[in-house]
């Protein structure tokens, strides 16, 4: 049976490849199109120094898959917490029309929760049928100091805290972390500024607009914040 990776470009899932891959298993990065510059660079890397192939997928095949679905969408159903289409339509459905555009309908889904990261796997549902869910990591007891211990050693990095992995400013890392993540890097918030006044008042987070977190962010409280001690508000099927 076809073992399938799911990649996001961050180092947990990388070490999940490094240590699991086999030459035959497919490792596929999904691009939301949102994601930093510098986790593009660290897949560009990973498969330099692994050569382990990568195949790059996005939603229609469209260069601003993120950009693609909202005009699908005519802004009328902006993703939020509660409704999350950019994970079911650039992620998940985007990963299911490639499989089986390739014959594969039946695969192992390995998947990188962390031995510390025990909610997750107990939230995870087998979604689909002939879909068989892995999560190595976890039962190999692989946490995150190992995580970054190994990376420590490593001749290349993922350049950039965690906290910006995936989508730069999913709506999933929360309030408290977005404002944190535009206090050091505020050109971020461009695009999901430009979302919100094309979507007529619907918003990301509940309440506040992303110009709003802006204006918070640059108040010199949050200047000195180290990024890496940010986390997520909330899990996000993206995070793998």
């Amino acid at each position: 049976m076809t073992n399938v990776f799911n990649f996001s470009g961050g180092k947990t899932s990388a070490y999940m490849v490094i240590h699991y891959w086999k030459p035959g298993d497919l490792v596929i990065f999904t691009d939301t199109g949102r994601e930093h510059p510098k986790t593009y660079k660290f897949i560009h890397d990973f498969e330099a120094h692994e050569n382990i192939p990568v195949i790059k997928i996005s939603y229609k095949d469209s260069a601003t898959p993120f950009d693609t679905l909202l005009l699908e969408k005519k802004y009328k159903a902006i993703p939020n917490r509660m409704k999350r289409i950019c994970t079911i339509e650039l992620k998940v459905n985007t990963c299911k029309r490639y499989l089986r555009s390739i014959g594969i309908r039946e695969f192992n889904n390995f998947i990188g929760f962390r031995a510390d990261e025990q909610l997750r796997v107990s939230r995870a549902v087998q979604k689909f049928k002939k879909v068989y869910n892995k999560y190595p990591l976890y039962y190999d007891g692989i946490t995150k100091p190992i995580i970054n211990e190994y990376w420590a050693n490593k001749p290349y990095n993922l350049e950039i805290p965690s906290i910006l992995g995936n989508c730069t400013l999913c709506f999933m890392k929360g309030k408290n972390a977005i404002i944190n993540i535009l206090a050091s890097y505020p050109e971020l918030a461009e695009p999901w500024v430009k979302d919100e006044e094309n979507a007529g008042g619907r918003t990301y987070l509940p309440g506040v607009t992303i110009k709003q977190l802006l204006s918070i962010a640059q108040n010199n409280l949050f200047k000195d914040k180290d990024l890496n001690e940010v986390i997520p508000a909330f899990d996000c099927a993206c995070t793998t």
